[in-house]
């Protein structure tokens, strides 16, 4: 349900936001709110990776994402 300027955002604040900081925004277009919150950083052989979780309420329902990006 993310829109372009929605993926922006959460692969800004997943590449450079501190750990623990939660970066919140709401898409004045779809209405949909994120909260997205890097919590971990791992150092890898091919450079650094990071855990994070996203918090979204789509058509007022919360959905927790949790993942990696590297």
């Amino acid at each position: 349900s993310m829109d372009d300027s929605d993926r922006l955002k959460t692969a800004h604040s997943i590449e450079t936001v501190r750990t623990g900081v939660p970066s919140r925004w709401k898409n004045p277009y779809s209405g949909n709110a994120y909260t997205v919150v890097p919590t971990k950083t791992i150092e890898t052989a091919a450079g650094p990776c990071r855990e994070y979780t996203i918090d979204a309420v789509v058509a007022g329902k919360l959905e927790q994402v949790y993942g990696t990006a590297c």
